[in-house]
């Protein structure tokens, strides 16, 4: 029996997060039912993140630095990413990952 591993499913740029931005829906659970996880990395600058739901402040949320990476696992927490750019001009690169 092979190994089961992940595989990218989908990608997207959030190209605005000058408001509180998340995930586009159909990229993510329950549209797309393959996704199980989101790699995400801050690009041109620093963003403050949520994903419990809370929309993120300049002085409220976890801060993703420049170039830096998370990984966003399972349902509720992408449902419930929320980002905002952290006084610069910041992108977010994402992609989506599923079982292969």
């Amino acid at each position: 029996m092979g190994m089961i591993g992940f595989v990218v499913i989908d990608r997207e740029t959030i190209s605005s997060v000058s408001d509180s931005t998340g995930f586009t829906a159909t990229y993510i659970p329950p549209l797309n039912v393959e996704t199980a996880y989101a790699i995400v990395q801050a690009v041109g600058g620093s963003v403050r993140f949520c994903i419990d739901g809370t929309t993120p402040t300049s002085s409220k949320g976890m801060r993703l630095t420049q170039d830096s990476k998370i990984e966003v696992w399972g349902y509720a927490a992408m449902v419930d990413f929320r980002a905002i750019d952290d006084g610069g001009t910041a992108t977010l690169e994402v992609i989506y990952m599923g079982r292969g």
